[in-house]
């Protein structure tokens, strides 16, 4: 398991006051909507945080656990337990290979982020949600179709991520907006053929809905085919429930 570690710092703002923040080791990528810094334990520069609260949920987002004045936090998994991660072992080969993959991720050749990305989903490599989330607007179709089902792969995890893209990339006016917001609804669209369970359809559907009034048509387009597959979800999961009260009813008593 990796750890991240929170250090508390004071600095002076611009009226001269002492702030207390919670600093924390990032990566810096570059993304459509300008540089980013995503919390990691080899990051060699800092994410500065006016809470603590903040701190963890960026970390946790990253997919890693937390050290803070001596206490081990964990966001994800419970020590002796299998994380949700394929490369939870300390010292296994794969955990070496994605913070490689990450750093391909912006590789000038797209396809090397395309298989770089498509590698990431196959690991469900948490780490890299927020990496793959900042490549959702790439200009390469292929990229975005493998970033979308990478990040399909890693279910629930993957939500709050792609709502706050969404959300943000639906009042942005750079011209890789409408590539975010069609790839998320891609990624949508793999998340309910893959059966992931009502709870999650129920949140995407409200996104998808928003998405049928999309400026891009390709957006909306992608969107009817989310509404309409998660309505047959919905209908073959009442259907099941009625089939399985039926069952009960005729049980012999």
């Amino acid at each position: 398991m990796s750890f991240i570690h929170i250090k508390k710092i004071h600095k002076e703002d611009p009226q001269g006051n002492m702030r207390e923040l919670f600093a924390v080791p990032s990566v810096a990528l570059s993304t459509p909507q300008g540089r980013k810094l995503i919390p990691n334990p080899a990051g060699n520069e800092a994410s500065l945080f006016s809470t603590l609260e903040e701190a963890e949920e960026a970390i946790r987002r990253a997919g890693f656990d937390y050290i803070y004045e001596g206490k081990k936090t964990y966001t994800l998994s419970q020590p002796n337990q299998p994380a949700n991660s394929a490369i939870a072992n300390v010292g296994h080969p794969l955990d070496q290979a994605v913070p490689l993959l990450m750093k391909h991720l912006q590789d000038r050749e797209p396809s090397v982020v395309a298989n770089s990305a498509f590698a990431l989903g196959a690991l469900k490599a948490y780490p890299a949600m927020d990496a793959l989330t900042a490549i959702l607007g790439h200009d390469d179709a292929t990229v975005r179709k493998q970033t979308a089902e990478a990040l399909a792969r890693m279910g629930p995890g993957a939500m709050p991520a792609l709502r706050d893209a969404f959300l943000e990339a639906q009042t942005s006016k750079t011209k890789n907006a409408p590539y975010i917001r069609l790839t998320i609804m891609t990624a949508f669209l793999e998340m309910v053929l893959s059966a992931p369970g009502m709870p999650l359809v129920e949140q995407i559907l409200p996104l998808a809905v928003k998405a049928l009034e999309d400026d891009s048509w390709l957006v909306r387009a992608q969107a009817a085919l989310v509404v309409g597959h998660a309505a047959q979800a919905q209908e073959q999961a009442r259907m099941e429930e009625l089939s399985n009260r039926d069952r009960l009813r005729q049980r012999p008593q």
